[in-house]
């Protein structure tokens, strides 16, 4: 089991991550519609969750109701020694509840903001009071990256703010909305956009030629990307990769996110943009989101194994040179590779939350996990 290093110096030298954006209670749902478990969720919430779980200082910006859905992800954040003091609990709001079903390797997962029971909808409300944004930006100084995915004042407050004071800015918008202009304000914000080809057929009517890396994600066919900034318009692609016994695809976009990040900032600095840097971040970034495949939930891995243990499973996928190939094309597929190391020892349970068990409310169902 990981323990925490509450060394000052420790801390300090720790990547930082601040974001903004869709933090929500996952509801992981049976095929019959019944309820499993619960876990801090969204695509911000996981991807600061996922680089919190691998050694960062993650610092969740985010508006909940004063509810047990937000104690539930405070208290998550919390166990992963994430900053919680910009977790803003609100009487005026409900914290964000996200119904998901998984997907298998047929068929991918599926997610709605209304409850399978009786209908009744918890969705994401922005904050729109930027003051609260000063104060986050008088305490947390610098970051070296800022990350969102929705486009909110909150949202484009901070990230103007931190990539003017040197952070990494990654835009990972799941639709576009009808605010076109402040759509495009934040594509000028960040430095990484990244995106599932699926969800964005408007993309090319913006203009993207000062993004630094564009990164365009096809779930089973792998992704894509290309350097506008740099007036390459070549897309170099990564075909995606095969395991067996997919359990579930719901949080492979966020392991990949929080992978890049993390490689990127391990092994090259979070500002060296080249295209070799670039393919082993994403590559990186994919053997994380596949060996989660392989557990349910959007961070199951991280709750049946600890930080170490994912480490070492990756280096010995990476050293093994399991994705050997030439740069810009694709490596060999890999089937049984990934369950051999995954088995290498017994998995090591992850440590529940310090609270121990909660009892959510879902409209008209309670939920203890």
């Amino acid at each position: 089991m990981r323990t925490h290093n509450c060394n000052a110096d420790a801390v300090q030298k720790a990547p930082r991550v601040v974001g903004t954006g869709l933090v929500a209670l996952d509801v992981l749902i049976h095929e019959h519609s019944q309820p499993r478990d619960t876990a801090l969720g969204g695509s911000t919430g996981n991807v600061l969750a996922i680089l919190a779980f691998l050694g960062w200082s993650a610092v969740p910006v985010a508006r909940l109701g004063k509810d047990s859905a937000a104690q539930r992800i405070k208290g998550e954040f919390a166990s992963l020694n994430a900053d919680t003091r910009f977790i803003a609990l609100e009487d005026s709001t409900a914290t964000p509840i996200v119904y998901q079903w998984p997907g298998d390797g047929e068929r991918t997962h599926k997610f709605s903001f209304s409850c399978p029971f009786c209908g009744s909808k918890r969705n994401f409300v922005p904050g729109s009071d930027t003051t609260f944004c000063m104060h986050v930006l008088e305490q947390i100084n610098s970051t070296d990256v800022f990350y969102f995915d929705r486009v909110t004042p909150w949202a484009l407050t901070l990230a103007e703010a931190y990539r003017r004071r040197g952070a990494l800015v990654m835009f990972e918008p799941s639709t576009i909305g009808t605010d076109y202009e402040a759509f495009q304000q934040a594509i000028r914000c960040c430095n990484v956009l990244k995106y599932a080809d699926d969800r964005i057929d408007q993309l090319e009517s913006f203009d993207r030629h000062m993004v630094d890396v564009e990164i365009q994600t096809a779930g089973a066919e792998g992704l894509r990307f290309r350097l506008p900034n740099c007036g390459e318009q070549t897309w170099y692609s990564l075909d995606a990769l095969k395991v067996s016994n997919v359990a579930d695809t719901a949080g492979a976009g966020d392991w990949c996110t929080a992978g890049f990040l993390y490689y990127l900032s391990a092994k090259a600095g979070v500002k060296e943009m080249s295209p070799p840097k670039l393919t082993s971040a994403l590559r990186y970034g994919q053997a994380l989101a596949a060996l989660n495949c392989m557990q349910s939930g959007a961070r199951g891995l991280a709750r049946l194994f600890d930080e170490d243990f994912v480490k070492a499973r990756l280096a010995q996928l990476l050293d093994a040179d399991l994705f050997n190939g030439n740069l810009y094309s694709a490596w060999a597929p890999v089937s049984e590779d990934f369950q051999t190391y995954l088995r290498f020892s017994s998995p090591l349970p992850a440590p529940r939350d310090a609270a121990g068990a909660w009892t959510i409310n879902l409209c008209c169902k309670p939920l203890t996990s």
